[in-house]
């Protein structure tokens, strides 16, 4: 490859990166999708993973979009709602396209509340559904039934509501110092978020009381937030999707901005070719199940989560969360192993978000494709499992394929090449 293209690659890395590092996400408001994500209509269902069409999807993603048609009122059965998918008068959509992220199935429809980061300086936003809570049988996890959609109204009607005059009487709360006392608290920040919880319940217990009164249902909302340690999972996914567009569209720039699987596929995007998907088949997933499950039990259904490990967190800072070792690796030596892997494929260490162990070095931040395709090193991910027949299976390592890290960057030498 000639040195000009590298040496203009680098200066668009560093570009893309300083980008990144550069933000303040500030967790501002949970508001309807509807409202708030850009492009999104009253008949449209997003989904996780780059796009396919309605007839590709099968399993619990399709169980979850027909769920969510149904949710919506958009359709009074399955099968009118499979009708009217298959007619395009319900579209279903990529999360990425909205400014928003899911998680597993990444089902999120009209009047479902998201989490709204945002960074004031680049005018970045990132969005992301409530955590379900942690009931095996969820939307996210490709379940559909009744106990399902009265924790959805409820979600919507109480959760949301009181989450939101908390939020606006603060002022929103800054993320980022979020996420740099959970690393030095033993989270990974995908896998685990117990300690992030658990700051996030402290900052905003006072302003749930105060702005909603000490009811019944006030009660109902902080005890579900001290009860569920992954409720800061989906904040962390919001706040990586506002860090990680604020690099797309970089000319030339190699610094991955996307990591998606649906229930088919394993996709990347790149800042230097903005909105392209670059796609390969389903890498395996090496899980530690619940008891009573195998491998058999478990599938895809798609998951965007990955979005946390394109900052830096969850596999790329294992070491940081030795409690995961039975599902990342085995022992606290592989994980230092992986993370030690992963600063080779990117392009800097994070300035705040550190590594104790590692005598407080930064997080391996900005996966670079070119790094990635040049030493066939690819991303480690931390990332649940789920049952085929719908429901949270377990939770286990995933290896990124290296197929679309160098697919990308042959498209990138191809764009360099016509600049």
């Amino acid at each position: 490859m000639p040195d000009r293209t590298v040496e203009r690659r680098s200066t668009a890395n560093d570009t893309a990166v300083r980008a990144m590092a550069g933000t303040d996400p500030v967790l501002t408001d949970v508001a309807a999708a509807l409202d708030v994500l850009p492009g999104m209509t009253p008949s449209t269902i997003l989904t996780s993973g780059a796009p396919l069409e309605w007839p590709q999807y099968t399993g619990g993603q399709r169980r979850a979009i027909l769920g969510a048609a149904i949710y919506e009122g958009l359709a009074s059965s399955v099968e009118e709602a499979d009708r009217l998918l298959h007619e395009g008068k319900i579209r279903v959509r990529p999360c990425h396209d909205h400014a928003c992220v899911g998680s597993v199935t990444g089902v999120t429809s009209a009047s479902m509340p998201v989490w709204v980061v945002s960074d004031a300086g680049s005018g970045s936003r990132g969005h992301c559904l409530l955590y379900e809570g942690g009931d095996r049988q969820r939307l996210t996890y490709g379940v559909w039934n009744q106990k399902v959609h009265d924790r959805l109204v409820w979600i919507r009607e109480v959760l949301a509501p009181q989450l939101s005059s908390a939020l606006r009487s603060v002022g929103g709360v800054r993320v980022t110092p979020i996420v740099r006392r959970a690393l030095g608290m033993g989270d990974d920040l995908h896998s685990r978020n117990t300690a992030a919880t658990a700051v996030l319940f402290q900052q905003l217990f006072g302003p749930v009381l105060d702005a909603n009164g000490p009811g019944s249902a006030t009660r109902d909302v902080l005890a579900f937030l001290s009860q569920n340690d992954l409720f800061f999972l989906h904040v962390g996914m919001a706040t990586a999707k506002c860090i990680a567009d604020t690099a797309a569209g970089t000319p030339h720039s190699s610094i991955v901005t996307a990591m998606a699987l649906s229930e088919k596929e394993f996709a990347i995007r790149v800042a230097g070719t903005g909105d392209r998907w670059f796609r390969a088949e389903l890498p395996e997933l090496k899980a530690k199940l619940f008891e009573g499950i195998t491998a058999d039990d478990i599938a895809f259904m798609g998951g965007e989560s990955l979005i946390t490990e394109t900052v830096g967190l969850g596999g790329l800072a294992a070491a940081a969360a030795f409690s995961l070792q039975d599902y990342s690796g085995g022992s606290p030596r592989h994980m230092i192993r992986t993370t030690e892997a992963m600063y080779g494929i990117t392009h800097v260490e994070h300035p705040l978000w550190k590594i104790p162990y590692l005598e407080f070095r930064g997080v391996p931040f900005g996966i670079d494709a070119a790094r990635v395709a040049s030493t066939g090193v690819t991303p480690s991910i931390h990332m649940g499992a789920a049952l085929r027949e719908g429901g949270h299976a377990g939770a286990g390592l995933l290896i990124a394929p290296e197929q679309p890290f160098r697919e990308a960057v042959a498209a990138l030498s191809g764009t360099a090449q016509k600049a």
